[in-house]
């Protein structure tokens, strides 16, 4: 059974990988993902169906466009290897090597074994746009993010590998997504102001041309807003501390009405116990579960933003990236982007050691460094889990 499966998802990430391709270079572009259909990027010719099976087809053609022979990139190729590749890996780690614990058989825990290769593809489609173009597809997350909420509301609670929080803690998040939702409203009514908006066209991207061999057209390097832009970052980013003052309000008011009115706290606690509303329990839980994922995922990023602008006078981190690790937070909960967050500079760290002994000057944004970490925590959570509860002398959750 698990080398059909093997088989199956080799297939299924393959194709995934060619969607990702068309993802990776139109959504960067400003282009739709569905119209026009495949075309070469060369002569614009549409790419017939028997031209566009997965790594067969690139190879078939020796990497060439068939109507004008223009060189088609090999990165085309490696997306598509590379997510068969994950696909079949996240399998074999979770189902074979029985790495993640909790999850059961693959018949009781596909859903959640569906939503994290999601996770994984959006995580490959991000990396591959930062890097080329230093900034992050947000459509991407917000799709992940919502395959990560509806799972986690309808996974099976025995299959599901959510850590899961307390009725509290569940309605202090549902409080803030409500604050997050309110501030969004406000500020699309003109009430609040989002952050650097004057700096948009100095200092949010600048566009120029590649000088790199063999690249023709243009790329976009991000720039972090200074006060050389005519702006002040300290200021500016006191807009996003506005904006997330109605979120933090409300999920204090939860906090403080559940700790000083104890008709409130047993509500709350009545609502989660499944003894008392069944199976609503449970789907309530997950969804809550996943919803705090998502929030502790943004705000470790955002908190960053915030604390190292305010300190250092000059914008810091990008929202893109607490897109990115909010996603994470909701397909895998609040731990798995808890310990990315602290994982992704280790790696960073690595790679500018790695730049400063061959004395070569290629950065990369920190999308990437995110994606690598998140992707290795989820395969070794349980392990860095144990290491961490033994190192801290922290008793495991029941």
């Amino acid at each position: 059974m698990d080398v059909m499966w093997l088989v199956f998802f080799a297939l299924l990430g393959a194709c995934v990988g060619s969607f990702l391709n068309v993802v990776i270079w139109r959504l960067p572009r400003g282009e739709s993902i569905v119209f026009p259909s495949s075309h070469c990027p060369a002569c614009g010719r549409p790419i017939r169906w028997f031209d566009n099976v997965p790594l067969v087809s690139w190879l078939v053609l020796r990497g060439r466009c068939r109507a004008c022979h223009a060189p088609i990139s090999p990165r085309y190729l490696l997306i598509e290897a590379a997510t068969a590749a994950m696909v079949v890996g996240l399998y074999v780690a979770y189902y074979m090597l029985d790495l993640r614990d909790g999850l059961g058989a693959f018949n009781e825990s596909w859903p959640t074994f569906l939503a994290h290769a999601a996770l994984w593809c959006g995580l490959l489609a991000c990396a591959a746009v930062d890097v080329e173009h230093w900034i992050v597809p947000l459509e991407v997350c917000w799709f992940v993010s919502l395959v990560g909420l509806v799972v986690g509301a309808v996974a099976p609670p025995d299959a599901a590998i959510l850590p899961r929080v307390s009725p509290v803690v569940g309605a202090m998040g549902v409080a803030a997504a409500v604050g997050l939702g309110a501030a969004m409203l406000l500020t699309r009514w003109g009430l609040l102001r989002p952050s650097f908006i004057d700096a948009d066209d100095k200092a949010s991207t600048v566009t120029e041309e590649s000088n790199s061999p063999g690249k023709k057209g243009r790329r976009i390097v991000a720039v972090a807003a200074t006060k050389k832009d005519g702006i002040n970052p300290r200021v500016e980013i006191l807009h996003e501390v506005l904006f997330l003052a109605p979120a933090g309000a409300l999920a204090a008011a939860v906090a403080l009405l559940a700790a000083h009115v104890p008709a409130a706290g047993q509500w709350l606690n009545r609502l989660g116990d499944a003894g008392r509303t069944g199976p609503f329990a449970a789907h309530l839980g997950g969804f809550q579960a996943a919803l705090v994922g998502y929030l502790v995922g943004g705000l470790w990023i955002w908190g960053m933003r915030i604390g190292g602008t305010l300190a250092f006078g000059k914008e810091a981190m990008g929202l893109g990236d607490v897109h990115l690790l909010a996603a994470v937070g909701a397909v895998t909960g609040w731990i798995v982007p808890s310990l990315t967050f602290f994982a992704a500079p280790v790696l960073g760290l690595l790679w500018g050691l790695r730049l400063m002994l061959s004395r070569r000057q290629r950065e990369l944004p920190y999308g990437p460094w995110l994606a690598v970490a998140a992707g290795a925590v989820m395969i070794f959570h349980d392990p860095l889990l144990a290491a961490m509860q033994a190192a801290f002398h922290i008793s495991p959750a029941p």
